[in-house]
C-alpha cells in the first residue's frame, strides 16, 4: 500500500474538480479588507474610510 498526502476517491467515483468561484473568493477578499480595516479604527469605521476600503470611489470614478 502506498501512502500519498492526497486520499484517493473511492473506487468507481470521479475525482471531484477543485472548486472556483472567483465572485466568492472576491467578496471574501473585500469582507477580509472591512474586517482589517474594523479592527484598526478606534471606533465605528467612518463611512469614506469603508468607502475606500470598499474601493467605492474607484468604481464611480470608471463610471
Amino acid at each position: 500500500m502506498t501512502h500519498t498526502l492526497e486520499p484517493e476517491p473511492p473506487t468507481g467515483l470521479p475525482a471531484a474538480a477543485p472548486l472556483a468561484d472567483d465572485a466568492l473568493a472576491e467578496e471574501i477578499e473585500l469582507y477580509a479588507d472591512v474586517v482589517v480595516a474594523a479592527s484598526e479604527s478606534d471606533g465605528p469605521l467612518p463611512e469614506g474610510e469603508l468607502d475606500r476600503v470598499l474601493g467605492v470611489d474607484e468604481v464611480r470614478a470608471r463610471a
